[in-house]
C-alpha cells in the first residue's frame, strides 16, 4: 500500500461574498449606482464570509476518519469541496483513488433514468466495466430493498427509496475512498444499522478510506478512531474521537431545542390537553450530578431536577417520569406510586422534584422524557410530551472493553457467565 496518504487537503479556504446595502434600494438608485459605479456593483457594501479558513489535515489509506461541527461550521462545504461539486478558494487538495460520494439524496443520480440505468450510470463514472457493474448488482439491489422500482425513473422514488439505492451503490462499487455525510438519517433506524455495519465492514475487512461527517455522536464514536471537529470553518482539533466529541460538547451554548444544553423551559411547552394547571416550570439533565448537559454516557448517574411551581396544592400528587424513544413511547416509568415522593421540609409553592438514578442503562441512541402529575382519582394535572431530549453515548460499562450499540438492544442488563463440564451440577 502507497506511503502516501489517501486524502491530502493542504491550507483549504473557501470564501463567499456577502451583499451588505444598508437599506433598501428602489430600482433608480439601482441603476444611478450601476452608472457612478459599474465595477462595484452600485456601490453596496460587501463582506467577505469564511465558510472555510486554512484547513489542513490527510486521511491515511483505510482510515475510518469523522468529522463534527455545529450547524455552519463548514463541514458541508468542505465535503463539496472533496467531492468535486464546488472549487476552494484557496489551498488544494489530492485523492489518491476513486471517490464514492453520498452527501444529499439522490446526488450523482439522473432523475429522469430509472434505478437500474442509474446504478450503471454511477459505476460508469467510477471507471467500473459493465461486467465488473453486473457481478455487483444483485448485492446492490439486495441492500437497496427497491427491487420493484428498478425500471422506475428516480424522480418518482421517495427520499427514503433514494437513499436507500444511492448508499447501496457508493458501498458496493468499490470506491477506494467514501464520503458520507449525514444523509443516513433520512433512512429508518433499520437501515441505518444497515448501513452503518456495512461501513464498519468496508472500513475493518475491504480496507477501504471513509470519511463520515454526522451530528449523530454515537455513531461517529462507533465508527471512527480518529475526529475530526470543525469551528466556525477552521479545524480546532484532530485526534482522538472521544478527546473530539467531549471539546464538540463543550462547545455547549445550544441544546436540542435551541436552548442551553440540558436545560428545558416547561413553562412554555406545549401541554398534550386543555385544562391542565402548568405546575412544571423548568427541567435540566444534570449527568453525574454537575454541569446541565443532553449528553450522557451509559452507565452514568443520571440527575433530573424538574422545578415546579403549586405542587403543594395539588391532593394526592403522584408524578412520573417516562423515557422513549422513536422506536417505542414507553421503555421505561418511573412514578411516585412506586417509589413514593416525599418531602423533607415545610411546603411551598416554589419546589424542584429531584429524580436520581444511579446508573443509566440505556444503549446508545437518541431518547426523550415525558412528564406527567396526576392529582385526586387519576386525574392528569398536567402533562408534558418530550419535555426532555437527550443523547445516550457508548461506554465501556462492563469494564471488557466492549462499547455498547443500539443494536445491543434498549437496555444494558449487568450479567456474568461462564462455562462448566456437563457434569458440573451432578
Amino acid at each position: 500500500m502507497s506511503s502516501e496518504p489517501a486524502i491530502r487537503v493542504a491550507h483549504i479556504s473557501k470564501e463567499y461574498d456577502l451583499g451588505l446595502s444598508g437599506r433598501t434600494n428602489s430600482f433608480a438608485t439601482i441603476v444611478g449606482g450601476r452608472l457612478r459605479h459599474p465595477i462595484r456593483g452600485g456601490g453596496a457594501k460587501r463582506e467577505r464570509f469564511h465558510a472555510l479558513d486554512d484547513v489542513t489535515f490527510d486521511v491515511a489509506h483505510g482510515e475510518v476518519v469523522g468529522m463534527i461541527g455545529k450547524n455552519g461550521a463548514g463541514k458541508s462545504t468542505m465535503l463539496k469541496i472533496l467531492s468535486r461539486i464546488t472549487r476552494p478558494s484557496g489551498g488544494h487538495i489530492d485523492m489518491a483513488g476513486s471517490v464514492g460520494s453520498l452527501l444529499e439524496v439522490g446526488v450523482g443520480f439522473h432523475p429522469e433514468l430509472t434505478g437500474i440505468e442509474n446504478v450503471f450510470l454511477n459505476g460508469t463514472i467510477l471507471g467500473m466495466s459493465k461486467r465488473e457493474i453486473d457481478r455487483r448488482l444483485d448485492e446492490i439491489v439486495d441492500f437497496a430493498e427497491v427491487p420493484k422500482f428498478l425500471d422506475t425513473p428516480v424522480k418518482r422514488y421517495s427520499s427514503g427509496m433514494r437513499v436507500r439505492l444511492a448508499f447501496a451503490v457508493a458501498a458496493h462499487l468499490d470506491p477506494e475512498i467514501l464520503i458520507i455525510d449525514e444523509v443516513l438519517s433520512v433512512g429508518d433506524s433499520s437501515f441505518q444499522l444497515k448501513c452503518l455495519e456495512k461501513m464498519r465492514s468496508i472500513a475493518a475487512d475491504q480496507g477501504r478510506t471513509v470519511l463520515y461527517v454526522s451530528h449523530n455522536l454515537v455513531t461517529v464514536e462507533h465508527l471512527c478512531r480518529r475526529t475530526l471537529l470543525l469551528v466556525d470553518g477552521r479545524l480546532t482539533f484532530d485526534g482522538d474521537t472521544e478527546e473530539a466529541l467531549s471539546r464538540y460538547l463543550n462547545l455547549a451554548p445550544q441544546g436540542k431545542r435551541g436552548h442551553a444544553a440540558g436545560l428545558f423551559d416547561l413553562a412554555a411547552a406545549d401541554r398534550s390537553g386543555d385544562g391542565y394547571e402548568k405546575v412544571f416550570k423548568r427541567l435540566e439533565l444534570r449527568p453525574r450530578g454537575g454541569v446541565p448537559s443532553d449528553t450522557i454516557r451509559m452507565g452514568e448517574r443520571l440527575q433530573v431536577k424538574i422545578m415546579v411551581e403549586g405542587l403543594d396544592a395539588v391532593p394526592k400528587a403522584m408524578a412520573q417520569v417516562t423515557v422513549g424513544s422513536s422506536l417505542d413511547e414507553c421503555l421505561c416509568r418511573m412514578s411516585s406510586r412506586m417509589m413514593p415522593l416525599e418531602a423533607a421540609h415545610a411546603r411551598r409553592t416554589d419546589e424542584t422534584i429531584v429524580l436520581d438514578i444511579p446508573s443509566l442503562p440505556l444503549t446508545p441512541g437518541d431518547y426523550h422524557l415525558n412528564v406527567q402529575l396526576h392529582g385526586e382519582d387519576s386525574v392528569i394535572v398536567d402533562n408534558v410530551h418530550r419535555a426532555a431530549e437527550f443523547t445516550v453515548m457508548p461506554a465501556d460499562v462492563l469494564g471488557t472493553g466492549y462499547r455498547f450499540a443500539s443494536r445491543d438492544g434498549n437496555f444494558m442488563v449487568p450479567f456474568t457467565w461462564e462455562i462448566l463440564p456437563s457434569n458440573a451440577g451432578a
